[in-house]
């Protein structure tokens, strides 16, 4: 038999790697949302673990961090406005992500206050030993949570991963968790003849994990491209939400390019809500990123630079290009922005700007 082409445009290690897992496995099968952890965090070998260049212009695709510093400087806005309302020193920050420390860098410039920022990036989701935090920042981190594949052909079945023909393959079967169909359940959604969608049981448990580190009017602010329980397992989304992204191209084949590619899904933010809400948290804004970053001044910064004699045109332009690609709403800007807090003793929670206008 001929060896697959797609050895050659994959980290041939990782492809090892997991099919070994797959035949070794009882039933010669794992679950999706295995394959997509191991892909993507294998050690020395899974797409975040190999480079720290893959949000970057010469990389795969672009954070809001790695597009301008103007999106850090806003954020920044909210860490001070956090620490406002805290009695904290240091201001404790714990942020999940990918990248290059780029955000903690942007957003603590000239803040005149004492910022221990700790992250928790792809691939091992290390941090600082769990320490308490006032801000938990997740900008663009739960679409990489592994999800399991669901197809409902007259009943809900579980698209695994085997191994055929010398290559991984959809092989399907009754799901492998009860609370793949309890997470359905719970968001109050029946899915279409022949459609498919991705559940992401890590995303609620991971908000339930730091909603247990918040201190007393400690508050999590997640920014993700997602969509309520409706919208994202409705109809006009039969085919489910997956991608690939490398080199700035976009895919829907997750077993091209193996280690190589970059793996999303859409986030489920009725399940968050539902999370926030068993963990104690209450909802203190929710927005999309274009408005709520010229809430925290994006254009003023812009207009400013504009101004400034020294800055070149090439600048300029630069930074226009990048603001416009953060607002507009069929890109960057169409991200959700959600914030939780947890009461305080008083029952008083944090005030965010970005939300409001007042």
């Amino acid at each position: 038999m001929a060896e697959d082409p797609r050895w050659a445009t994959s980290e041939p290690r990782l492809v090892e790697v997991i099919r070994d897992e797959i035949l070794g496995s009882p039933e010669g099968r794992i679950t999706f949302a295995r394959f997509m952890e191991r892909a993507l965090t294998e050690p020395g070998l899974g797409y975040y673990a190999t480079s720290e260049l893959r949000p970057t212009r010469g990389g795969d695709f672009l954070t809001s961090p790695e597009l301008h510093p103007f999106f850090g400087r806003c954020l920044g806005r909210v860490v001070s406005a956090a620490w406002d309302t805290s009695a904290s020193s240091p201001f404790r920050v714990l942020e999940y992500g990918g990248g290059r420390g780029t955000l903690r860098a942007d957003a603590t410039a000239g803040l005149g206050f004492n910022v221990a920022w700790s992250r928790a990036d792809l691939p091992d989701r290390s941090d600082d030993g769990g320490a308490p935090a006032d801000l938990v920042i997740a900008n663009e981190y739960l679409d990489a949570l592994p999800v399991h594949r669901l197809v409902q052909r007259q009943r809900l079945q579980e698209a695994f991963v085997g191994w055929v023909d010398g290559w991984f393959a959809e092989v399907l079967g009754d799901p492998s968790v009860p609370e793949l169909a309890a997470h359905l359940a719970a968001d109050g959604v029946d899915l279409g003849d022949g459609q498919r969608a991705e559940v992401c049981l890590e995303a609620p448990r991971w908000l339930g994990t730091v909603a247990a580190r918040l201190v007393p009017g400690g508050a999590v602010l997640v920014i993700d491209y997602g969509h309520d329980a409706a919208e994202l397992y409705g109809p006009r989304r039969m085919a489910g939400t997956l991608l690939t992204y490398r080199g700035h191209e976009v895919g829907d084949d997750p077993f091209a390019a193996v280690g190589l590619s970059d793996l999303t899904a859409h986030v489920d933010i009725t399940a968050l809500e539902r999370a926030a809400d068993e963990a104690g948290l209450v909802l203190i804004g929710a927005a999309t990123q274009g408005p709520f970053l010229a809430r925290l001044g994006l254009g003023e910064m812009l207009a400013e630079l504009g101004r400034r004699p020294d800055t070149e045109p090439t600048a300029y332009m630069e930074a226009r290009s990048s603001v416009a690609r953060l607002i507009d709403p069929r890109q960057l800007g169409g991200f959700r922005v959600l914030a939780w807090a947890r009461p305080g003793d008083d029952g008083s929670v944090p005030v965010l700007p970005g939300f409001s206008d007042t």
